[in-house]
């Protein structure tokens, strides 16, 4: 069976963004909107959740506030002991933070409230492109793109900015924080150093000509959440064509696709 080619096409594709809940759109369907442009946005505000305290760790609700470790309008972690029921053991049931917030208060029913802060968020366009669909959780956009299609891929869906390094260039050890979500493009074979260290970096995704050691193709296929990747090499190499065209956009915003195993280039 003769292995698949990579391909350069023209395409009209689209990517869907998710919205965090409570923000406000600024957009309108069939909307053309240009990199960068805010596209929603969420005020800083504060979410209080509750919890039946009293229930949690099994005593009454007037009992409930000598059970507090933590007081009330004190900043808590998530995770970190806020009350505990105490037993002649010197043992009892415990309440631990289930979110960062503030004790806000303590009702007379034992209903413990935490605040917590919904920072600013605001959601701009990675691209040109156009409002395709709009809901109350997603945004849908279209836009003109160069679809360069792989032979082989892994992963879900990524946008970044590209980031081209030479074989020559290569240097795990001046890799850093400053790349984290970005597309790292890759043009010979990428060794698992690498891969394990862009990983823990927080890499958004990888572009290869193909890999060093072969047993991280299973080593990554048996990955369930696993970090978009894409080979665009022949023979464990990148082509002259395709990777003159990676370095051309070097530093501009892309889309990788594993799943589909190809990279889009809006144009």
């Amino acid at each position: 069976m003769t292995a698949p080619k990579v391909s350069l096409e023209k395409v009209t594709a689209s990517v869907t963004l998710p919205l965090l809940s409570g923000v406000d759109l600024k957009v309108s369907k069939d909307q053309k909107v240009k990199e960068g442009q805010q596209i929603a946005e969420r005020k800083a505000s504060f979410q209080t959740k509750s919890y039946h305290l009293h229930k949690l760790i099994s005593v009454s609700p007037e009992k409930t506030m000598k059970c507090l470790v933590k007081k009330l309008g004190e900043e808590v972690k998530q995770g970190e002991l806020v009350a505990q029921k105490q037993s002649l053991l010197g043992k009892g049931e415990k309440f631990m933070a289930p979110l960062d917030g503030i004790l806000d208060s303590l009702t007379e029913d034992g209903v413990l409230r935490i605040k917590k802060e919904m920072v600013e968020e605001k959601l701009k366009a990675p691209f040109d492109s156009r409002i395709s669909a709009l809901s109350p959780d997603s945004v849908g956009l279209s836009f003109a793109a160069l679809e360069i299609k792989g032979t082989w891929g892994k992963g879900g869906k990524a946008t970044g900015y590209s980031m081209v390094i030479d074989d020559e260039d290569y240097d795990l050890f001046s890799l850093d924080t400053s790349c984290r979500q970005q597309i790292m493009a890759f043009q010979g074979k990428l060794p698992k150093g690498l891969w394990y260290k862009g990983t823990s970096l927080g890499l958004a995704g990888f572009i290869v000509g193909g890999f060093v050691e072969k047993s991280l193709i299973k080593e990554i296929e048996e990955e369930d959440d696993v970090l978009p990747i894409v080979i665009l090499g022949e023979n464990d190499k990148i082509n002259e064509e395709i990777w003159k065209e990676l370095k051309g956009i070097n530093g501009k915003m892309i889309l990788i696709d594993g799943q589909q195993k190809r990279v889009l280039i809006p144009k």
